[in-house]
């Protein structure tokens, strides 16, 4: 799965350049929260739909199981970060990546750390 690597670089690489407010952040922020807190089948219900369908294929099991077993944050956000139809938010502990779709913010990957100068490695990512 890259998918999530070729979306942090633009994400990243907009982040040197310095993020401004946007009107989208308290949204983003809502459901990053909502993520945090929610049970496997209440995330999977906020997952973009390549995230969950990859997730389901990997594990070749429904989602709520697969995500159960993945390592996801559930703590506190700590950062909004918001560039266009993409976002980053930093929990206490986790990092998530949000995409803007038709139906709204949606969690296109998680459990990610940082990896050196590279993008990103997310255990939870579409495709």
């Amino acid at each position: 799965m890259c998918a999530v690597r070729a979306l942090c670089v633009p994400v990243l690489v907009a982040g040197t350049a310095g993020a401004c407010t946007n009107a989208d952040e308290p949204e983003v922020r809502h459901v990053a929260e909502s993520f945090a807190g929610a049970d496997p089948a209440g995330r999977c219900q906020l997952l973009a739909a390549s995230t969950r369908t990859a997730l389901e294929q990997d594990d070749s099991s429904p989602c709520p199981a697969a995500v159960a077993g993945l390592p996801l944050g559930s703590g506190e956000v700590r950062s909004v970060e918001v560039w266009g139809q993409d976002a980053l938010v930093h929990l206490s502990d986790d990092s998530i990546f949000l995409t803007r779709g038709p139906n709204g913010w949606q969690v296109s990957a998680a459990a990610c750390r940082p990896d050196g100068e590279r993008p990103y490695v997310c255990q939870l990512e579409g495709s």
